[in-house]
């Protein structure tokens, strides 16, 4: 397991590769982690990267700017510079393992689903299979208002946001305290991730629970209307957590089964 810092622009970003062993080529995916959360995703992302790797798949999976053990502010963790930051690790495995450029994929997880949304619909995409782990997929503004309460709230936070200083001090139960900038609040507002999801011609898979509350199973399934050709597993027991802090073994087990099956299956 190697421990980098990945420089993009200003920023570095902390990232983990594992290689698996043998010798390469390898497929690689590049995994990448939900709002607020971490490349460990509470020992969900560190143990599905073991998991891929006992299959022969290489893995990187990266800390989002002000989140882990990033030293950048949260107020610079926005959907550009996530996608940047995501698109940037890519590049670094590219240049710096045996990695098979024809063999990528993509895992996103909330956030990062919609991340890895917006990197697959661009045209110069190259990765060929997308895993999606309760992905955010509603448009911005509705991700706002869920995550705020209110329509009221979202207007007060907004126009908060819209000060000098630039952001808004923001916290609930789900995530904590965060400051969200207005960077952030723009270009959420802007975002449709399900509209270029037909741009994307590979494999796609979304797995997702009958009992998560924050990406629900109603917007999980606008997501297999907007791409009817996707594989779906559900799992009925799961909330958003997916057993990554180690409560259910079972979900948890059944997430890494799912991705791993899929993406060797599609990364020969």
């Amino acid at each position: 397991m190697d421990s980098i810092k990945i420089k993009n622009g200003k920023r570095f970003i902390p990232a983990v590769v594992l290689v698996p062993d043998g010798a390469g080529p390898f497929p690689a995916v590049v995994m990448n982690h939900g709002h607020g959360g971490s490349k460990e995703g509470h020992g969900g992302f560190t143990s599905l990267a073991k998991a891929f790797a006992e299959k022969g798949i290489l893995t990187i999976r990266m800390d989002f700017p002000g989140s882990g053990e990033s030293t950048e502010p949260f107020t610079e963790n926005y959907l550009s510079n996530m996608v940047s930051d995501s698109n940037a690790s890519l590049e670094y495995i590219l240049e710096n393992y045996d990695v098979d450029q024809h063999r990528l994929g993509i895992l996103g997880y909330s956030m990062g689903g919609r991340v890895a949304l917006e990197v697959v619909s661009q045209p110069s995409s190259p990765y060929r299979t997308v895993g999606l782990l309760s992905p955010s997929t509603d448009p911005g503004e509705d991700v706002i208002r869920n995550m705020v309460g209110s329509e009221d709230e979202y207007m007060r936070l907004q126009e908060e946001a819209k000060s000098e200083k630039g952001y808004v001090d923001f916290e609930n139960e789900f995530i904590g305290r965060q400051i969200l900038s207005l960077e952030w609040i723009n270009e959420m507002k802007n975002s449709y991730p399900r509209n270029d999801i037909s741009n994307f011609k590979g494999d796609i898979m979304l797995v997702y629970g009958g009992r998560d509350s924050v990406v629900t199973p109603s917007e999980n399934k606008k997501v297999l209307s907007a791409f009817p050709n996707a594989e779906e597993v559900f799992i009925e027991d799961a909330n958003h957590g997916y057993g990554f802090s180690g409560e259910e073994p079972s979900v948890t087990d059944m997430v890494e089964s799912s991705f791993t099956s899929f993406f060797e299956k599609k990364l020969k």
